[in-house]
């Protein structure tokens, strides 16, 4: 009992210690209590990021063209999540810059370009292979081989150029399909020449002659996956039979000793019946009711004139190598950006798609599209810069009859056959280095 009753005191006395230390009245008898603070609580959130800024394509290209794209890679950019800059560059120093300013990590990713830039500029080490596999249905094959090289395609082809034969249509119905029959078209318009063409008159022209030489199985360089330089076919049989054949059309008067501005005037004023020259010439030519054919066919093979062709190659610097495929490949090749480019610089069109639109509205242009479709690429090759020289100067003998022993060199050139041999004599000289 007394221990409970002393239990039952102690339970009294902290009872009321309790209740003094709650109460509210009593503030001066109660010692303050420090205030706690709540620890905060812990949680799941993700802390605040910021999302790395998207890829940036680079792309060099000539003011025309870049006004045609600007307006249209919005959709490009939002669909690949990259963002692409079109930097307006002037088109000449492209292909210089380009192989400076790569190694220096200032280069494009992408850059549109010539297709003759394709030798050097793989030789360098400054191309890109690019895989034109799902697209190739869609490319005419002249434009393929231009940008091949070594086995390899290195751009992709969206515009050509080469000549065809621009008719006075007010004094013809259109260009005979052969040469035999292009003289008698001359005789019934009695015009004073018949055709006009570069290349003759002094002024040496390889490029507009081309047709004379490598229509019927001559040819610059081999082509077997690219241009062989060690093969030049100028004075191969081909070759040497379509030199004399020349020579007997300029005989004959069907094909006048011209030069660019003599074929031009003469057209202009009515005084030649046809003109053999590329579509840069509509301008000039609208002097009189033009229309535009085919180059006459040489012994049942279509006239293969040299054809230009521009493309959109990827820089071997860029670290972005698959995106910048992917922006040529998955936009740059599609029939709408091929057709506001079209529109915006009206180049012959090097994709199938973008010619059946072309050839629907505008009919001339079409016909020179056609005859670059024949046509072979002017090889991309280093080793042309020893061919323009010898080739022009044998053309121009033949266009302009000058046949004998030159004074200055003291060669003796007889005959169509003999100027092809000397050409093709001094372009292997030259390249092998002598």
């Amino acid at each position: 009992m007394k221990n409970n009753k002393s239990r039952f005191i102690v339970i009294l006395l902290m009872l009321s210690m309790v209740a003094v230390a709650c109460g509210g009245d009593t503030a001066e008898e109660v010692a303050e209590t420090p205030e706690v603070t709540e620890a905060p609580k812990e949680t799941l959130a993700a802390p605040a990021t910021t999302a790395p800024p998207p890829e940036v394509i680079v792309v060099w290209a000539e003011e025309k063209v870049a006004t045609a794209l600007d307006p249209l890679v919005g959709a490009y950019e939002a669909a690949a999540g990259v963002d692409v800059e079109v930097v307006v560059y002037d088109f000449g120093a492209i292909r210089t810059d380009v192989q400076t300013a790569g190694p220096a990590g200032e280069g494009p990713d992408v850059f549109l370009g010539a297709h003759d830039w394709v030798g050097e500029l793989a030789a360098n080490g400054v191309l890109q292979p690019i895989n034109l596999a799902s697209v190739a249905s869609d490319l005419f094959e002249v434009g393929i081989n231009a940008f091949s090289y070594d086995g390899m395609s290195y751009g992709f082809p969206y515009a050509t150029e080469a000549i065809a034969m621009y008719y006075n249509a007010d004094l013809t119905d259109g260009v005979p399909t052969t040469w035999d029959d292009v003289k008698a078209a001359c005789d019934a318009a009695g015009t004073e020449l018949c055709v006009g063409a570069p290349g003759g008159g002094g002024g040496a022209d390889a490029y507009h002659n081309h047709p004379f030489v490598a229509s019927a199985g001559g040819y610059v360089f081999k082509v077997q996956g690219g241009f062989d330089p060690n093969d030049v076919g100028l004075d191969n049989e081909g070759a040497l039979a379509s030199a004399e054949y020349l020579d007997t059309l300029v005989k004959d008067g069907v094909v006048a000793s011209t030069d660019y501005g003599a074929s031009m005037s003469a057209f202009q004023e009515g005084r030649s019946l046809f003109w053999m020259t590329g579509p840069w010439a509509r301008n000039d030519a609208s002097a009189v009711n033009y229309n535009v054919g085919l180059i006459p066919s040489f012994s049942d093979s279509p006239a293969t004139p040299f054809v230009g062709v521009r493309g959109a190659m990827v820089s071997s610097f860029s670290d972005k190598k698959l995106l910048a495929e992917s922006f040529i490949l998955d936009f740059f090749a599609t029939v709408e950006v091929q057709e506001a480019m079209y529109n915006s610089d009206p180049r012959l069109p090097a994709t199938k798609s973008l010619f059946a639109i072309v050839e629907a509205a505008d009919p001339i242009a079409a016909a020179f599209a056609a005859s670059a479709s024949n046509g072979i690429p002017m090889p991309n090759i280093p080793e042309m810069g020893s061919v323009w020289g010898p080739f022009g100067d044998a053309l121009l003998i033949i266009r302009d009859q000058a046949y004998g022993t030159n004074e200055e060199t003291g060669v003796t050139v007889n005959s169509a056959t003999d100027a092809m041999k000397l050409a093709a004599e001094q372009i292997r000289t030259a390249i092998a280095g002598g």
